[in-house]
């Protein structure tokens, strides 16, 4: 498999780690951030692993952009990241231009967004706040590509396993990890709290 970029998997989660994050983000749409150690993880299973960043990839609540933004830094020929809140999508735009960059952002309910595309990446809401959230971003999924990456909770796997095999898709590959938050909201009562989740590919 030919490599489209010279980056190490350490050196990406370097650049992503440089990116900007919401210094306040909105607590009803989840705006966690994935962390650049997941991210870069992510985006290394779809690249080297499986070569599913080839043709157009979608970034459902792309947020301030990590994935989308690593996916154009591991030579996604195209990518598109989509956001209902338009302060996030400043910040995503911000950081594509310091990463030197070109992604398509859209300002958009995830419901709304046509089109075909080859993969989605997406870390969605984990349905914390509203109920099945996580559940509503896969079956968008579902209709706008035939792979799937996504980050959820691990506390969510059976469920989420059973919700993917009753919709005819298949998980092809799941990786857990711990991933770091950072302090944003006044109830995160540490500076820094781990959350194990998991690294699903679904076909």
């Amino acid at each position: 498999m030919a490599r489209k970029t010279q980056l190490s998997k350490r050196q990406l989660e370097i650049q992503l780690g440089k990116l900007k994050i919401l210094e306040k983000p909105n607590l009803k749409l989840e705006q966690y951030p994935v962390s650049s150690e997941v991210a870069s993880e992510l985006l290394y299973i779809a690249d080297f692993e499986h070569d599913d960043l080839d043709g157009r990839v979608i970034d459902l609540g792309t947020g301030t952009g990590r994935l989308a933004i690593g996916a154009a830094l591991m030579g996604a020929k195209e990518i598109v990241g989509v956001d209902v809140d338009e302060q996030a999508l400043a910040l995503a735009r911000e950081n594509a231009e310091t990463a030197e960059v070109e992604v398509g952002w859209i300002q958009s309910d995830i419901e709304k967004i046509k089109g075909k595309f080859d993969s989605v990446i997406m870390n969605p809401p984990y349905g914390t706040r509203i109920s099945h959230a996580d559940t509503r971003f896969l079956e968008r999924a579902f209709q706008l590509a035939p792979i799937i990456y996504s980050i959820h909770k691990s506390a969510t796997r059976e469920y989420l396993v059973e919700f993917v095999t009753k919709s005819g898709r298949e998980v092809d590959q799941v990786r857990s990890m711990r991933m770091k938050i950072p302090h944003l909201f006044e109830f995160h009562e540490k500076k820094r709290m781990m959350v194990e989740v998991d690294l699903y590919r679904i076909t």
